[in-house]
């Protein structure tokens, strides 16, 4: 059990070590008797503001991280650890066997540059330890600390950055502010008319690093820059409030006038008489018709009534002959 929890705890801080995280002090493991190193970094002599490349080379060995150790040995700096403790120091290839570090500032004057190399049990072998000499320049360059931070911003909001410097010799200083869309320092571009030692960026939606380049000037010469680590400027897009529709605006109903009482006389034939106009011709017509239908009756009731009384008058003057009287009439005649 002891056995497997110490393998374990091997593996944990091996992986943590070539990620780069975990501080020299946390590696507890022993002295690999694995890792055989084939090449040592050499020492760099250079002046403040140029570039310096350590090589190192091993076999049998499973990651590595690149270590800044003081001259005094009590201060170590993992991988890029270092930057923030020196301003203008940037680095690059500390993941392989080949570490660059990019402009050098004096501050690093006397530090020394190794590697760590871990096996697969946790266990590491250093190489030895290549010292950095750093010379000043015609012009010494000057100490530059940032002392703004980054800032995560809202519409209309406003983030002012600046740096405080120094001239070693007393010399003049200048200034130039960079933006640059990624955290390396490499890909920035000078910000036009931005010379001073404070710069406000614009609002600009997404995230933005910003850093500033200080040197000195004495006459005609000038020192190395050095060079802020970049802060993050991140405006947050504003909200947009979603227009309100447009209310319709009601179809217009078409009014109509109101009846108008037009004086006798006037208007006669107006749409408010017609009903009564239709309803008057009506009942004449049906009044005439009848009183027609009436007088037609009345006729033909008269008409009947003296047919009977002629018919009752020829009665009462020619009564019909009786059979006897005409039998001997018409033998009167013969004879």
């Amino acid at each position: 059990m002891k056995r497997l929890f110490s393998i374990l705890l091997a593996l944990c801080l091996t992986l943590a070590c070539v990620s780069g995280i975990c501080p020299a002090a946390f590696a507890e493991g022993e002295e690999s008797s694995v890792i055989v190193i084939t090449k040592n970094p050499g020492s760099e002599r250079v002046t403040e503001g140029e570039d310096a490349l350590f090589v190192s080379r091993a076999a049998a060995y499973t990651g590595l991280v690149w270590q800044l150790v003081s001259p005094d040995g009590e201060t170590v700096f993992d991988n890029d650890a270092a930057l923030n403790a020196f301003p203008g120091l940037d680095m690059s290839g500390f993941e392989g066997e080949e570490l660059t570090l990019i402009s050098i500032p004096y501050s690093l004057n006397g530090w020394s540059v190794r590697t760590k190399f871990i096996d697969r049990d946790g266990n590491w072998a250093l190489t030895d330890e290549a010292q950095i000499v750093v010379l000043r320049g015609a012009v010494p360059a000057p100490e530059v600390r940032l002392k703004s931070s980054g800032a995560q911003l809202k519409a209309g909001e406003r983030k002012t950055l600046s740096v405080e410097a120094t001239s070693p010799g007393g010399d003049v200083l200048k200034y130039q502010w960079y933006r640059s869309y990624s955290a390396a320092r490499n890909s920035g571009e000078p910000i036009l008319g931005a010379t001073g030692s404070s710069y406000t960026p614009p609002e600009e939606t997404g995230q933005v690093f910003y850093y500033a380049g200080v040197w000195c000037v004495n006459g005609r010469m000038s020192s190395a820059p050095v060079y802020t680590s970049p802060v993050a400027i991140i405006y947050t897009a504003a909200a947009v409030t979603p227009e309100p529709e447009p209310t319709p605006e009601p179809t217009p109903v078409p009014t109509l006038p109101p009846p108008s009482r037009s004086e006798p006389g006037e208007n006669f034939f107006d749409r408010s008489n017609a009903f009564a106009i239709a309803f008057g011709g009506m009942a004449m017509l049906t009044a005439l018709a009848i009183g027609l239908a009436w007088l037609l009756l009345r006729a033909i009731g008269r008409k009947q009534e003296r047919e009977e009384t002629l018919g009752d008058a020829r009665g009462e003057s020619d009564p019909p002959p009786e059979a006897g009287d005409g039998a001997c009439d018409k033998k009167e005649k013969k004879e």
